[in-house]
């Protein structure tokens, strides 16, 4: 390869040893990429939702690019400037145009995708690669928010086709736009960095050359010692010096100093696109995320230093590399669900195909597949649960490439043996999605949730209101709305999680020197915030402490303190005001996110149904918590207040089958919580409330007569989770038959909670030998 560059570039590209069948010309594969651009631009238009889709940062993206702002590190300017500039289409709502550029990209990249593959293998095995990729329910989905995924991965098509394109023959200006074009992607999503290592491989290397221990010393240091020393240091310099390495390794001899320099000023040309957010920044606008300006703040922003350099902190409770096997488990059921069966074996036999013909390319796309695949689920460390797996999920992306183009060698390959059997498996990638109902999942034409949940939020808080929300889907929604379509103004809007932050603070004393502000953690900084700000409000999502009262629903927010005496009743009368469109089930919906904006409806006529039952108009209660338990059906702390209601009442029959349910659910939330990983406080509040529940089956069977299926109740209860009040039933089940049982029972109470009242009364009693009046009954 070196004598290709030292000689200008003249090298051609060598003819595939296996014979595989003749390539497109470049005006054949651009033709054949525009049809396929066309095609998935069509289908993915029509599969569009109308409004804002309820996605991760969907309405934070909007937001930023409507106003010019800067968004959560690393900052996206990349995005965030091709977003204000589709904003400014002639079509729809602004969310509808800012999700016209994810489907262009995402269109584009299939486009480009076929014209890589088909420039090699044949329009038949350009069109497979294509069809693998672009149904894969994954890319489709980040073709239909507005999000820089699909940004993200046009930019790695580009790369890898430019790379090839100079492992066939090098060319200085390709070269330096390769260059150009790689730091200008970085400003879109940074983690493009993790396919740097193998396209340097490829792109400096030369499919005419034969360096076996050159390549067999790359791979193991690119594929096993960098990795084991990042995974050993936790530190991820090493990925720079094999970068570094890579490209000083496979640098041309002659003139390597003016190379090298050439380089790297053109790849600081691409990234001087990242100058945008401490200019922006200076000019203080609506969002501006960690203050950039700030020459501290704004390494803080390009290197995600707050996230700890990860994906999320949530994997940081967590030991390294504990989640990598569950992960690569889900990861495995996302390829199989991606590409079938017969896609993944003519990947593997593309690749197979590929490293005996071209073991430089192989090895460099290889790279690129371990780093951004296996190796990010390493690093990123997530536990399996659905919210972080809809996290996770978009950054299998750039590790599917790969095998989509593995696929299509195979294909090709395969096309030269069986021709008939090649048109077979590209029509089963076709039409097979399909089949499967992927259509039907995907469409989104009518999802109007987050429009809805936006609309009813702020139908349900007075003028002036204070608001808080926490959760990134609610949260930045109502800023979309609020800020980009302009509805209620008057509402200020807190993020909880950003509310201690010193750049969030003084963005709010600039909009509002007012409004109180302060983190909002624990029970005391809750009350200082409440009462600063008399007319304070929560979506159900925000973490309000217990302790802070008073509170009182109204619709789908919780007023607080002060902004409670104002409020009426809720008896279900302003859902009947509420836009609820779709299908408004939890566990039906093809994503996480849409279930979460419903559950919190579902929360939220909860809560409603809690206030009514304390003020005793128990049909309204019920009626709203069966509407909540129907939105979601694994919701057991809706039933056990159903059962506590029918207790009431003295209906024990139907009382029994609601708390029988609710330990149900609660078994099944246990068992779910202990597949994805959970932390062990999260284990053991559903542990306590299935104990509860379970409690409450003891009473209802002292109340019938039942002792010995009372005490088997209790029994359990304590095996799931020691509660004082258990142990307080206890007590009295055995009152007048082991007085020394009783006063055990008793005393672990006061153990498990010391201000239990009476418990410590009757322990009194039984120890002063006060004649033994039996304590009321179980509770």
């Amino acid at each position: 390869m070196r004598g290709a560059v030292e000689a200008g570039g003249r090298a051609s590209r060598a003819e595939p040893a296996w014979g595989a069948p003749r390539p497109l010309g470049e005006e054949s594969a651009g033709r054949g990429g525009f049809l396929v651009f066309a095609a998935f631009f069509g289908l993915y238009l029509w599969t569009m939702p109308p409004a804002l889709p309820p996605y991760r940062d969907a309405g934070e993206m909007t937001t930023s690019a409507a106003t010019l702002g800067i968004s959560h590190p690393t900052g996206y300017p990349l995005y965030i400037l091709l977003g204000r500039a589709s904003q400014a289409l002639p079509a729809g709502n602004k969310a509808y145009r800012t999700n016209l550029l994810s489907v262009i990209a995402g269109a584009g990249a299939l486009g480009l995708l076929y014209g890589l593959a088909a420039g090699r293998w044949g329009a038949l095995a350009g069109l497979g690669g294509a069809a693998a990729l672009g149904f894969s329910p994954v890319f489709w989905s980040v073709c239909l928010v507005t999000e820089m995924y699909s940004l993200w991965v046009l930019g790695a098509v580009a790369l890898v086709a430019l790379a090839w394109r100079l492992r066939d023959r090098h060319d200085r200006r390709l070269w330096l736009g390769f260059c150009w074009l790689y730091g200008l992607a970085l400003t879109n999503r940074m983690d493009l960095v993790l396919l740097a290592p193998g396209l340097l491989w490829l792109a400096l290397g030369s499919s005419g050359d034969d360096r076996p221990r050159e390549d067999g010393l790359w791979a193991m240091l690119a594929l096993a010692c960098f990795p084991a020393v990042i995974a050993a240091t936790d530190s991820k310099a090493p990925v720079a010096l094999l970068i570094v390495g890579t490209a000083l390794w496979r640098a041309p001899k002659a003139g390597r100093g003016r190379w090298v320099a050439a380089s790297l000023a053109f790849a600081l040309l691409g990234l001087g696109l990242n100058a945008y957010l401490p200019v922006r920044s200076a000019g203080h606008p609506w969002l501006d995320w960690n203050h950039p300006a700030k020459l501290s703040n704004l390494a803080d922003t390009l290197l995600r230093s707050r996230y700890g350099g990860t994906l999320d902190l949530l994997s940081k409770s967590y030991a390294k590399g504990e989640l990598l096997l569950p992960n690569m488990v889900v990861y495995g059921r996302h390829l199989w669900e991606s590409f079938g069966l017969a896609g993944l074996l003519l990947a593997v036999f593309g690749g197979l195909r590929l490293a005996f013909s071209d073991r430089g390319a192989f090895l460099g796309l290889a790279a690129a597949y371990w780093w951004c695949g296996p190796f990010f689920l390493f690093l990123a460390n997530m536990p399996p649960n659905p919210h972080a797996l809809a996290i996770v999920e978009p950054h299998y992306l750039l590790s599917d490439l790969v095998l989509a183009l593995w696929l299509a060698c195979g294909i090709g390959e395969l096309r030269r043996l069986r021709q008939a059997l090649a048109c077979a498996a590209v029509a089963a990638l076709l039409l097979v999605p399909f089949f499967k109902g992927r259509f039907a999942a995907m469409d989104r034409r009518a999802h109007f949730f987050s429009y809805d949940y936006a609309k009813n939020v702020l139908k349900s808080v007075p003028p002036g209101a204070v608001l808080v929300s926490k959760k990134d889907v609610q949260l930045y929604t109502l800023w979309h709305y609020q800020t980009v379509q302009g509805w209620r103004p008057d509402v200020r809007l807190v993020a909880q999680g950003l509310a201690g932050a010193p750049w969030y603070q003084s963005d709010w004393r600039r909009r509002d020197a007012g409004l109180w502000l302060g983190p909002l953690r624990d029970s005391s900084q809750w009350r200082m915030f409440v009462g600063a700000n008399p007319a304070a409000f929560a979506t159900p999502d925000a973490e309000v402490p217990p302790e802070v009262t008073p509170r009182r629903q109204n619709g789908l927010v919780t007023a607080l303190g002060g902004a409670s005496a104002g409020v009426a009743p809720e008896r279900g009368e302003s859902w009947k005001l509420f836009a609820l469109r779709g299908d408004y089930r939890y566990e039906t919906q093809p994503d996480f996110f849409t279930s979460d904006i419903i559950g919190d409806c579902s929360r939220a006529l909860f809560f409603a149904g809690g206030d009514a039952s304390k003020e005793g108009a128990a049909d309204a209660a019920s009626a709203m918590l069966l509407r909540a338990w129907g939105m979601h059906w694994l919701f057991p702390e809706a039933s056990t207040l159903l059962g506590y209601l029918e207790f009431a009442r003295n209906d024990y029959g139907l009382a029994k089958e609601y708390y029988g349910l609710s330990v149900s659910l609660y078994g099944v939330m246990l068992e779910l919580a202990r597949e994805y990983r959970a932390l062990p406080g999260l284990l053991a509040e559903i542990a306590s409330g299935a104990a509860e529940s379970t409690m409450h089956l003891g009473v209802i069977a002292e109340r019938t007569g039942d002792r010995a299926a009372a005490e088997r109740h209790y029994l359990d209860s304590l095996e799931l989770r020691p509660l004082a009040q258990t142990r307080f039933n206890m007590a009295v089940l055995y009152w007048n038959r082991d007085r020394g049982r009783a006063e055990r029972e008793l005393s672990e109470a006061l153990r498990l909670d010391p201000s239990h009242a009476e418990a410590a009364r009757y322990l009194a009693i039984l120890r002063s030998r006060l004649p033994p009046g039996r304590p009321e009954g179980p509770r």
